[in-house]
């Protein structure tokens, strides 16, 4: 069985029906990995990529919910979510479960909030794609959230801002979004700290 069709299996049974199909992506001559894109019932985009030179697999989601769409009183909080979602979900509680088993089955995992998406990934031998994916997509349909995690989540979230601060780039991109207009989204310090949530 081809791993596209391996993949289209596992979205179907972990999400949504499958209500379009796309074989006609265009690529480079010299690309010798088979695409296929997919619009699922619940209007989630999908883009298969089929590379038979690897035995490793990946994912990646992006979520329409960046550092704009911070509540003005609570900045951080989309990075503070993008934190969040790796600590435990209903059917896999324990905190470290994800890390452990990426790690395990030699990938890797990270995230990154913009501002106007946050984008988790990760990776895995192929062998582990479908354990793999069930954890992953659990992170969007039932994360815990439990009070303990977040408040340790708060701290890294402030030992993040700590560590960068000090990077002209992350200072400079303050004091542009501090010159903008107040009224603008882009004006709010994105990041967050633990002073800003306490």
């Amino acid at each position: 069985m081809s791993f596209l069709i391996q993949l289209r299996k596992i979205f179907t049974i972990m999400s949504e029906p499958i209500k379009q199909r796309y074989d006609d992506i265009r690529k480079s001559s010299s690309d010798s990995r088979n695409y296929r894109g997919l619009k699922l019932s619940n209007d989630l985009t999908v883009l298969l990529i089929n590379d038979p030179n690897t035995d490793i697999s990946a994912a990646s989601l992006s979520v329409a919910v960046g550092n704009l769409s911070n509540p003005k009183n609570i900045p951080g909080l989309a990075h503070l979510c993008e934190h969040m979602l790796f600590m435990g979900t209903k059917k896999y509680p324990n905190e470290n479960e994800f890390s452990q088993f990426v790690t395990q089955n030699g990938g890797n995992y990270s995230a990154c909030t913009a501002m106007d998406h946050t984008n988790y990934h990760c990776s895995s031998n192929t062998d582990s794609l479908r354990p793999l994916l069930d954890r992953f997509s659990r992170f969007f349909s039932e994360p815990l959230f439990t009070p303990s995690t977040v408040e340790r989540e708060i701290n890294a979230v402030n030992s993040e801002h700590n560590k960068n601060k000090v990077i002209d780039s992350c200072r400079l991109g303050q004091l542009k979004r501090s010159m903008a207009d107040p009224n603008h989204p882009f004006n709010m310090f994105k990041t967050g700290t633990l002073f800003l949530v306490t």
